[in-house]
């Protein structure tokens, strides 16, 4: 909630306060949360994607 509420970058915050919390840490580890936050986790179907919503 207190990322929600301060200005910025808001995924960026959020990623920093998981990386700083040692119970997230130790379920997932910095690097597995810097994956979950890029651009290409939440893209990775978009091909997919596509052709079902343009099939011919």
């Amino acid at each position: 909630m207190q990322v929600w509420q301060t200005k910025g970058d808001r995924a960026e915050k959020f990623a920093e306060r998981l990386k700083a919390d040692e119970e997230v840490c130790s379920a997932l580890g910095a690097e597995q949360i810097d994956t979950m936050f890029g651009e290409a986790y939440h893209l990775k179907h978009i091909d997919t994607i596509f052709k079902r919503v343009f099939a011919e």
